[in-house]
């Protein structure tokens, strides 16, 4: 392996661990000036919360949007259907929670302020003394990338970086990938892809990437990830072992 790309949210870190408080805060936020409140208020926060994927005390759901947006039909029927069970019309929770979801970006800041990441500076470093050339592909946007690399001290190792905002195609499209390999003149199969999630698996897939790898700290499938990747890690920290990526060194 000569190139790396790195997902982002769920693969740098546990995804509830960062971004579950904000989710329920949006979440809470949109319906409270819906006019819930209570009991009420509570369950449906708890409802959308499983249906995003995450919520506030650190727990992921599989099925999540967050996770599995090619449940979305489905999922977005569930959340009609609590949107009535509660009494609300779904359109005015469309515009008010999910534009809640759309703007969260904007608290994120002060949230990571107060998170550490530990390990991730090494590892990056690790990764760069081995001749790796970096990269990371999100769905999220390059500004929020780069607060959280600098965050974790890693920014100065990553060579790339696309995000929603960058005029790319979103993975699993592998457009990203091969503007990666045409930049530092790789071949696809010189590249290793780590992600969190089945976009991130079929992204490997699509792009002939050479080796794929899926962590646990996302929706947390293993059953799902086992069957689509060539390797599976509770954290990111543990590729610091494989023996694909550090063959040299077993």
């Amino acid at each position: 392996m000569k190139g790396i790309i790195i997902d982002k949210d769920g693969t740098l870190f546990n995804y509830a661990y960062v971004w579950g408080g904000v989710v329920s805060k949006a979440i809470r936020g949109g319906f409270s000036e819906l006019g819930l409140k209570g009991d009420k208020l509570n369950r449906i926060t708890m409802r959308f919360e499983e249906l995003f994927g995450i919520d506030e005390r650190g727990g992921s759901y599989k099925n999540g949007i967050l996770f599995r947006p090619d449940l979305a039909v489905i999922t977005i029927a569930k959340m009609v259907l609590a949107s009535l069970g509660a009494g609300l019309n779904p359109f005015k929770v469309k515009n008010k929670v999910f534009d809640k979801i759309e703007k969260m970006g904007s608290l994120i800041e002060q949230e990571i302020d107060a998170k550490e990441f530990p390990g991730i500076k090494e590892l990056f470093k690790k990764l760069k003394d081995n001749g790796y050339v970096i990269g990371i592909v999100t769905n999220d946007c390059v500004a929020t990338t780069r607060l959280f690399l600098k965050k974790m001290g890693a920014e100065e190792y990553v060579d790339f970086i696309r995000g929603e905002d960058s005029g790319t195609r979103k993975k699993p499209n592998p457009e990203a990938f091969r503007q990666f390999i045409s930049e530092f003149s790789l071949k696809p199969e010189d590249v290793a892809i780590v992600g969190d999630s089945k976009a991130d698996m079929k992204f490997a897939s699509n792009s002939n990437a050479g080796y794929s790898i899926a962590v646990l700290t996302g929706s947390g499938d293993r059953k799902l990830l086992e069957r689509m990747a060539d390797k599976v890690y509770p954290t990111i920290l543990d590729i610091a072992k494989d023996s694909v990526l550090f063959e040299k060194n077993t």
